[in-house]
């Protein structure tokens, strides 16, 4: 994101602070009428006996360099005579609300405007306890502060990655300001101090310096004490994120057994288990089972931190990790070979039998490891240990059903695939087990009973996996898709299933029913991904699905624009020559912010005047 758009973000933000700062009610009780006063950033009401009498509205705040405002009515006592009211709204240091009746006044009350950073908005820590104590778990990723952290150049991402992705580069002198600031809280306590604490915290990313502050806090030496009641302050006040991960570290440099709860909870959020995990290896006593404990809490990127924090030292963690620790709603090869070595894969699959429940792990560890974007030091893991022949072995007992046999077909993807083990033909013994793979596996693949069950299962419903076995062994399912898409015309994966084929044909077809029955105008979130499946696939099948292609350059969301401009660069202009998608061109040209973009939409408007 650019300094404009940065800058943006942080006026944008200030003004919520702001409105939330000057957003006052005041009601009095005057002879059984009722009086009330709001004041909001831009506009100021008097509201008598439930009916707005007289109203004041700003058209910027730039209208405040004037510091009183005035508002006025009428109060029928049923005396014969109106009364006047009269407020005076404003000030220069303080806000002042002034009521007065028939001259007398009857309300004088001044505001001080402290602009503290955590008034007015909700607590995260209370937040999340309340939570924890409902459900005995997170239900509600989101966080009080996502107004302040998402907008339209930040879109909402997965607790706690942020932080993994964040530049380590920190602001030069920042940590030494923050340390000077936080000492200057420690001996004088107050909101003055705790402000400048607060605001330095939240104009940077802890993830960013986190190392370096670690490193200089502890040379400090302070009073631990005082760094303890400074940091539960924080935590008690924090409404934003980055002031709880501040804390959490902070508390983390100290021993903070006594908090090893409160920590907990908070790690069982995944916006803070990183920070948490620091404070119970660093801060606490028996550390290991309450990560332990955590890592069977979480299910993102806070039990990938719990997992590589967690040192394995009893069989029953070990079974963990090869049965549950695997299994993750972020995947990746890196946290799935943490519980392979961690928990003695090649060990646990020694015994002649072995539990459904570990057959079903292993097999999950066993296809993430095979990824194309394997690294060589995995992929040496997993041969050097034999733990593919092995898991074979237990396949003839355990595998029933086609989730059984889908690490199956994996293994047989990739043991025959020539690609990869033709840069192998000078490793004797590698090719020698591959070999024996390959005799191990053909006659369960041979089998026909697995191409049987990914029909009959397609014949019900859509199912990702059995999809994937039913084109591994190259079954014609379209007619079964295309029957499956009347049922559920929105399903991305039948589209996907479908645009896989690559058959001109079927993508056609597939494109009349799309332009048929999605809204191409105002597409849902489930249309569009159905529309960028089939967009981002069309390059080789010129002049297919034109309209689709043009609702795409025409929708507010420039990854479908760009995959749009992309498939009409490989089309001549001959085909999209036409005044409406020149239109939606030119629109993306001069509106998108992409620089990338930019310059393919202009290069295929000047290629449409060649």
């Amino acid at each position: 994101m650019g300094f404009k758009d940065e800058l943006k973000r942080e006026i944008r933000n200030a003004m919520k602070d702001v409105k939330k700062e000057v957003q006052k009610t005041w009601r009095i009780d005057y002879k059984g009428h009722s009086v009330e006063i709001i004041h909001e950033l831009k506009k100021e009401c008097l509201i008598i006996d439930g009916a707005t009498v007289d109203t004041n509205k700003r058209k910027s705040i730039f209208s405040y360099i004037i510091p009183y405002s005035k508002l006025s009515g009428t109060i029928d006592l049923e005396d014969g005579v109106k009364h006047t009211v009269s407020v005076k709204l404003g000030g220069y240091i303080s806000f002042n609300c002034i009521i007065t009746i028939d001259n007398v006044t009857v309300l004088d009350d001044a505001l001080a405007l402290d602009f503290l950073p955590w008034n007015h908005k909700e607590k995260i820590v209370p937040f999340i306890e309340r939570q924890v104590q409902t459900h005995n778990k997170i239900v509600d990723d989101g966080l009080p502060d996502d107004e302040y952290v998402y907008d339209e150049n930040h879109p909402p991402v997965a607790a706690g990655s942020s932080d993994h992705f964040v530049e380590d580069i920190p602001t030069p002198f920042f940590v030494k300001k923050l340390l000077k600031l936080f000492k200057r809280q420690l001996h004088h306590p107050t909101n003055k101090t705790r402000k400048a604490t607060y605001e330095e915290i939240i104009s940077d990313n802890i993830a960013s310096y986190g190392e370096e502050f670690i490193e200089r806090f502890k040379q400090a030496e302070w009073d631990e004490s005082l760094v303890q009641q400074e940091a539960i302050w924080l935590l008690e006040h924090a409404a934003h994120r980055e002031v709880v991960k501040f804390s959490i570290t902070v508390l983390g440099c100290t021993n903070c057994e006594k908090y090893k709860e409160l920590l907990f909870t908070l790690g069982m959020h995944e916006e803070f288990t990183l920070y948490v995990l620091f404070a119970l290896k660093n801060g606490t006593r028996e550390a290991n089972d309450q990560i332990w404990r955590l890592a069977q809490s979480v299910h993102g990127w806070g039990k990938i931190a719990a997992v590589e924090k967690l040192e394995a030292t009893t069989p029953e963690i070990k079974q963990w990790l090869l049965t549950k620790g695997c299994g993750n709603i972020i995947k990746n090869e890196y946290f799935v070979y943490m519980c392979a070595i961690k928990g003695d894969l090649p060990a646990a699959l020694n015994p002649e039998m072995i539990s459904k429940q570990l057959y079903d792990g292993v097999g999950l560890i066993i296809q993430t490891l095979l990824h194309e974007d394997v690294e060589h030091d995995i992929e040496d893991y997993i041969f050097e240990k034999a733990i593919l022949y092995r898991f074979l072995d237990h396949a003839r007992i355990h595998c029933q059903t086609l989730e059984d046999f889908y690490p199956l077909m994996k293994i047989c993807k990739y043991i025959n695939a020539d690609e990869i083990w033709g840069e192998r033909s000078n490793d004797c013994r590698r090719q020698q087990e591959r070999n024996s793979i390959q005799k191990a596996i053909q006659p369960i693949i041979n089998n026909p009973k697995w191409s049987q069950l990914a029909m009959d299962t397609l014949q019900q419903d859509i199912d990702v996996k059995a999809l994937e076995v039913a084109h591994f062994y190259q079954l014609d399912i379209v007619p079964n898709l295309f029957k499956m898409l009347e049922k559920h015309p929105t399903n991305s994966e039948i589209y996907f299933s479908i645009m896989n084929t690559n058959h001109r044909q079927h993508i056609i077809d597939l494109c009349v029913f799309a332009e048929n029955h999605l809204s191409l105008s105002s597409p849902s979130k489930e249309e569009e991904h159905c529309l960028r499946y089939i967009v981002q696939d069309l390059h080789e099948h010129a002049g297919v699905g034109l309209p689709l292609v043009q609702a795409a350059l025409e929708s507010d969301t420039e990854l479908m624009q760009y995959q749009a401009l992309s498939v009409l660069e490989e089309w001549t202009p001959s085909i999209w020559q036409q005044p409406s998608i020149l239109a939606a061109i030119k629109n993306i040209s001069t509106t998108t912010k992409d620089k990338v973009y930019r310059k393919l939409a202009n290069q295929l408007l000047s290629k449409s005047l060649d």
